[in-house]
């Protein structure tokens, strides 16, 4: 309820901010979002809001992320638990999971300061699991991930401080029926719990709001976010809302690097409703039972940005990143992030 609560508030904060900003803006917008201060700083690449792109003005960018899950970060509650204490109530568990994904982003400036973003997942996850007769097996799923459509603007408070608002559509492109062989159910297919899945399902609402303080060559920032499903699936079942937190320093070590680190504190719902075709499995497996998905953690997460800008072939930045929970709380068993890594690259046009 808490999440509901606060997430439904914070999509009418960032509709009334859009709303006092949807007007024409006087005066040429720079990319820096700062003018008359000389460099400045970015926020971490995640925070996107602070991006000022002339009308027609484009950027592209791709990353490429893996993430894994579970080993020593198996949880209930705020305990880590062990494969062995799991299986004394369970046939099946989870020990670890892998994902990888491709992203492809873009941002066009649109007129009155505006800008349009959109983002496209093509992710594949592998999860490993141990039964308590001592055999393991691993199930795989791969393809298109959720299509994320938006919108985000910002405006400056004053000369140092600066307010970007956003708000998306998530489109659900993703699949909620992948499945694979188990030995269970071999040589047939059958449908994957549900962090296998590649989709939510549901038409997702997700309003963002940061602000950000520049001192010189360092930016302190914060920024919230939610994700609102808007309703149940073809499958009978709905993702828990989240609500994201985070804060950021920012800094410039040398002439075309920034870096920053972030602490982030994210908190999600459990599972309304079921995926009928995974009843069977509610007993056999935690990871099958829609009660046992919400939770909360705490991420540090360091990143570089190395930046070649106004060159014949437009402004181009390398960027890497890394994240490292400081704790989980998950209702579970359930298994927590144990670290991730994402690489990518961005374009701009002059």
């Amino acid at each position: 309820m808490y999440i509901n609560k606060a997430s439904w508030l914070l999509i009418a904060v960032s509709l009334c901010a859009l709303e006092g900003i949807l007007k024409p803006v006087v005066g040429q917008h720079q990319e820096s979002g700062m003018a008359g201060m000389g460099h400045h700083v970015q926020a971490p690449s995640i925070v996107m809001g602070f991006h000022n792109l002339a009308p027609g003005q484009m950027m592209m960018n791709y990353r490429f992320g893996m993430m894994k899950m579970g080993e020593a970060h198996q949880h209930l509650g705020r305990n880590h638990v062990t494969t062995q204490s799991v299986l004394r109530d369970y046939r099946i568990t989870p020990v670890r999971m892998a994902t990888s994904m491709h992203m492809l982003g873009g941002m066009i400036g649109l007129p009155g300061n505006l800008v349009a973003t959109f983002m496209l997942p093509i992710t594949s996850r592998s999860m490993d699991h141990d039964m308590d007769t001592g055999g393991q097996f691993t199930t795989k799923s791969s393809g298109l991930g959720d299509l994320n459509i938006g919108m985000t603007s910002n405006r400056n408070i004053s000369q140092r401080t600066s307010l970007a608002y956003g708000i998306s559509l998530t489109l659900p492109t993703g699949t909620t029926n992948a499945g694979d062989v188990t030995p269970a159910s071999s040589p047939n297919k059958m449908i994957l719990p549900y962090p296998m899945q590649l989709g939510s399902g549901s038409v997702e609402i997700k309003p963002e709001t940061s602000a950000s303080l520049q001192l010189g060559n360092l930016n302190l920032g914060t920024r919230i976010s939610g994700t609102v499903r808007t309703g149940k699936n073809e499958t009978s079942y709905k993702l828990g809302n989240e609500l994201a937190s985070s804060v950021w320093a920012a800094f410039q070590p040398a002439a075309s690097t920034e870096a920053s680190i972030t602490f982030g504190y994210n908190r999600w719902g459990n599972i309304s409703g079921s995926d009928p075709r995974l009843q069977q499995q509610i007993g056999m497996v935690p990871s099958a039972d829609p009660k046992l998905r919400s939770g909360s953690e705490l991420l540090f997460t360091p990143e570089v940005i190395v930046s070649k800008n106004n060159t014949r072939l437009g402004s181009h930045g390398i960027i890497i990143s890394g994240t490292l929970p400081l704790w989980h709380s998950l209702e579970g068993p359930q298994l927590g992030l144990a670290w991730s890594f994402g690489l990518g690259w961005r374009f701009s046009t002059n």
